[in-house]
């Protein structure tokens, strides 16, 4: 209890910075990529996603809490390749995963309406120094892939 009261008072000060879009995030993360993380659901922990399925996480999933969504108001979401942590130092992006915005998908396939903050709630996925494995790469694929509230994983370069 004591850790998610110490990451909301994080929510309240000045220093968080809303960033608009992916883009501008991936931007700021690849000129400065040493930002706060807040890892809330680390690898081997359960994690719904939209609300839906609850699944063990193969990786370590968090979020940046200075760097906000205004999707959710929160932090934007990262995931951290198997191969790297958090106490890597130059964490930057090397992909992202994103929401269906199938809205009748989201009926069809859980009894309810897609969430109106998940469709510009994009995941970003950093490795350290922006190397990852080609282990690391399936293994997200392959997680992803199985949830169908997301599109295809989109790996950068």
């Amino acid at each position: 209890m004591k850790a998610i009261l110490e990451n909301w008072r994080g929510y309240l000060t000045e220093e968080n910075k809303i960033i608009n879009s992916k883009e501008e995030l991936i931007n700021i993360i690849r000129k400065n990529p040493d930002q706060k993380i807040f890892l809330d659901n680390p690898k081997g922990t359960t994690k719904k996603f939209g609300g839906v399925d609850p699944i063990e996480l193969p990786f370590d999933y968090g979020e940046y809490p200075e760097l906000v969504n205004p999707a959710d108001n929160m932090g934007w979401d990262i995931i951290i390749v198997p191969s790297s942590d958090e106490n890597d130092k130059n964490l930057l992006p090397v992909g992202h995963v994103s929401y269906t915005g199938d809205k009748e998908e989201w009926k069809e396939s859980s009894s309810r309406a897609m969430p109106k903050d998940l469709v510009d709630n994009h995941k970003i996925i950093v490795a350290s120094g922006g190397e990852y494995t080609g282990a690391d790469k399936n293994l997200v694929v392959n997680f992803f892939k199985q949830r169908w509230q997301f599109k295809e994983v989109v790996w950068y370069e």
